[in-house]
């Protein structure tokens, strides 16, 4: 069984080591580390870094501090607090014990306040100062809840769905998408709730309005989020549902974004995407319908690209699990292009031991394709 100890015992243990026997810094911090694991303790979730130079507190904890008396100021400074953010967002960065020590001392609440804060002064006045403000903000919750989106609370989805809502900024609409990105990953009550508030609706706008490639990207980032299940802590997810809503209301729009969009990075982002919800035979049907042309036009634009042909196949695979659509695809000359492709990136693997990313689907590919029920 794993043991665990607090950031106290450990510091405590360092400076022990430092005024009893009389080490160095480093030499402390070695030998206690040392110790714990030799007891089996795990120390994923602890500091080990001292600060030793500005007293009892780690950075990350002053700095938190520091960022709580200038968000409850009644008249905030902006210049001092996004000092501040800056700090904590280098804090954060360094691992996941500095992300977990400034949550547990509760700087996720300060954060969304001042979030908050920010976006209705942005909605009333609309100017750059705030934008910067929103997108620093975020940008600190995002190094935040890296590998920890237990923090996100309702607050923080109803600025998430606010934000998609009525900002338009592109900048603060990116950032906002990755920080859903994040909280989506490995936690499925926050992809229920974030998928509750109907932001499907906001991806599909997004889509067919934008023409930044940035935003599109993390547009359909998340929606691959959204269908993941990931988290081990749940024993029944609600990937399969998410992925045929938004299956059914963004289908149209993404396999027109395939038909304008054919060259990489987009069109893999694309295909891969539309790969996650092609989760019932209908839905694959209606992208087959609507895509298989542009499909063969992205193999043939781009022969040469081993990432773009490896999502290509991932899809005619998933496509391919309905039948009818099985049929269509050998109609169309699938099986020939297929075979090019194999023989012309096996000649690059084995020459070079490169492309081997391509073949993982290609078995999956041609059993899909060969169990076709003759008519």
């Amino acid at each position: 069984m794993v043991r665990v100890i607090t950031q106290e015992t450990y510091d405590d243990v360092v400076k022990e080591n430092m005024d009893e026997f009389d080490m160095s810094p480093e030499d402390a911090i070695k030998e206690a580390i040392a110790q714990f694991e030799a007891q089996g303790v795990d120390l994923s979730n602890i500091i080990k870094d001292l600060n030793l130079n500005t007293g009892e507190e780690h950075q990350v904890s002053i700095t938190v501090k520091k960022l709580k008396e200038l968000s409850n100021a009644a008249q905030n400074n902006d210049e001092p607090i996004l000092e501040q953010l800056d700090i904590l967002m280098r804090e954060c960065k360094k691992d996941i014990a500095h992300r977990v020590r400034a949550g547990k001392e509760g700087i996720y609440p300060a954060l969304i306040n001042l979030l908050d804060l920010k976006q209705k002064s942005y909605l009333n006045v609309n100017n750059e100062k705030d934008a910067a403000s929103i997108i620093k903000v975020i940008n600190t919750l995002i190094a935040l809840m890296n590998s920890q989106p237990d923090l996100l609370d309702r607050k923080g989805v109803e600025i998430i769905k606010k934000n998609l809502d009525e900002i338009e900024d592109e900048s603060i609409l990116i950032a906002t998408l990755k920080w859903t990105a994040v909280c989506c990953v490995k936690h499925e009550m926050n992809t229920q709730m974030i998928f509750g508030a109907g932001i499907g609706r906001n991806l599909n706008n997004l889509l067919n309005k934008t023409n930044n490639i940035e935003l599109i990207s993390e547009c359909l980032q998340v929606i691959r989020k959204l269908t993941l299940d990931d988290d081990l802590r749940v024993e029944f997810g609600k990937a399969h549902e998410h992925a045929r809503e938004l299956g059914a209301e963004l289908l149209d729009t993404l396999t027109r974004l395939l038909e304008n969009n054919m060259k990489p990075p987009l069109v893999s982002d694309v295909m891969c995407t539309i790969a996650c919800l092609l989760v019932r035979h209908e839905l694959s049907a209606v992208a087959a319908e609507r895509g298989a042309a542009a499909l063969f036009t992205v193999l043939a634009d781009n022969y040469d690209d081993v990432t773009v042909v490896h999502q290509a196949t991932k899809l005619i695979t998933t496509l391919a699990g309905n039948d009818d659509v099985k049929r269509q695809l050998v109609k169309s000359g699938i099986v020939p292009i297929i075979v090019s492709l194999l023989s012309r990136f096996a000649v690059s693997f084995f020459r070079h031991n490169i492309s081997l990313t391509f073949f993982i689907p290609c078995p999956f590919l041609f059993i899909s394709i060969a169990c076709v029920i003759p008519d």
